[in-house]
Order: C-alpha cells, then sequence, then structure tokens
C-alpha cells in the first residue's frame, strides 16, 4: 500500500514538473522596449510594465538561418556609452544566455559600461530575477509533495 502512495507521489511530481517547466515549441514571454536618455519613460527604471510591451512567445532571427526561432532568454541590457555618455535601456528576448554581468561591454558599434541581466520564466525581465522565485520553482512542490510522502 505504501508503495502505490509513493508510485502516485512521484507521478504527481513528474505531471508537475511537465506542466510548470515543459514549454514545448513556444518561446519565452518577454517585455520588449528600448529607451535612449529617457526618450520611453515607461521603459526606464523603475518600469511600469502597464505602458509597455509584453512579448508573448518572442520570435527572434538567428544568424545564418531563414526565419525567426522561439527564443529562449529574456534580458534587460542598461548601460551608458563610454564616447557620449548617453544611456541606453534595453528589455527583450533573445536565444541565447547571455550571462548576467556587469562592467563594460560592446553593443553594436558602441562601448557600454553598465549591465546585462538575462533570465529564463516569463516576464522576468523588468528588473532583476527574485530570490524567492527559486522557493516557489524548487521547494514549494516539495512541500505540498511531503505530505503525500508520509501518509
Amino acid at each position: 500500500m505504501g508503495g502505490v502512495r509513493v508510485m502516485q507521489c512521484q507521478v504527481f511530481l513528474a505531471a508537475l514538473y511537465l506542466i510548470v517547466f515543459i514549454r514545448g515549441a513556444s518561446g519565452i514571454s518577454c517585455y520588449v522596449c528600448s529607451s535612449k536618455n529617457g526618450s520611453d519613460t515607461s521603459c526606464e527604471d523603475p518600469f511600469h510594465p502597464a505602458y509597455s510591451t509584453f512579448a508573448q512567445d518572442c520570435q527572434v532571427p538567428k544568424q545564418q538561418h531563414i526565419g525567426k526561432f522561439p527564443a529562449n532568454f529574456c534580458v534587460k541590457i542598461t548601460g551608458t556609452s563610454a564616447v557620449t555618455s548617453e544611456s541606453l535601456m534595453i528589455r527583450t528576448c533573445v536565444l541565447e544566455n547571455m550571462d548576467s554581468q556587469c562592467g563594460v561591454f560592446k553593443f553594436g558599434e558602441e562601448q557600454l559600461k553598465g549591465c546585462i541581466l538575462t533570465c529564463s520564466y516569463d516576464g522576468c525581465n523588468p528588473a532583476p530575477p527574485p530570490p524567492r522565485a527559486v522557493f516557489l520553482s524548487v521547494v514549494l512542490p516539495l512541500l505540498i509533495a511531503a505530505p503525500l510522502l508520509y501518509r
């Protein structure tokens, strides 16, 4: 009888994982906007998502390929030009993980000082991801399943 409950719990956790973490062929959904020297105040920090575009299932071009492909990551790029001192804020979706980092980087033909913040869940690019996201996606399902294991 106890083995049946354990198996039921395993099936429940596997189904929960598939529902929450598997996206299939659809892309990630991200906020998409850009602002140069505050030209779009709703894109700047503090961020105003109600006045910004939320792109569902982002599709982006891929180098040396025809067409667009489902994006895997959202990104927030913020920086100041080393040459002109102009500020730049970009929120968009991308194919590749850009590894969250701060410092000096090249964007297009311009050298910027700022941050590139990459994340991998829908709508995550208004700000850096909160630490509780890890709790909600990993620990919470375990807490829900624990009583099923010990009945």
